[in-house]
């Protein structure tokens, strides 16, 4: 699976302690999301929302951008989606070109989105 560069940069800034990128430990992979939703929640402000939320964002923002819903769906990694019934069933393509372009597409625009906060900030 492809990683846009804004996300591999951030990525390269964490630092692991084992086999694991997202790890308390670095022995078995990150389980306490609720504990962690509570402290983006104090961070941001907000708590009116649940972390399924971001993939809406996140499909969302990729239809505003023009990428193709399937791609999106793909991206997501949802198993039913805008591909259904029997085209479903013979459509076996993964689209992995196109998931690169809508993965580096996303994070360009929220490379831009941070500058502008940045900008606005400064």
């Amino acid at each position: 699976m492809h990683l846009s560069n804004e996300a591999t940069a951030v990525l390269n800034r964490t630092p692991t302690m084992g086999d694991f990128v997202f790890s308390l430990s670095g022995t078995k992979p990150f389980q306490s999301f609720s504990a962690a939703k509570r402290d983006l929640d104090k961070l941001s402000g907000v708590s009116d929302w649940r972390l399924h939320d971001l993939r809406r964002t996140c499909v969302s923002g990729m239809a505003r951008l023009g990428i193709a819903p399937h791609v999106a769906d793909k991206v997501l990694n949802h198993q039913t989606g805008t591909i259904s019934g029997v085209a479903a069933v013979y459509q076996r393509h993964e689209f992995l070109a196109e998931r690169r372009e809508a993965l580096d597409r996303w994070g360009g625009h929220l490379a831009g989105l941070l500058t502008n906060i940045k900008r606005e900030a400064a």
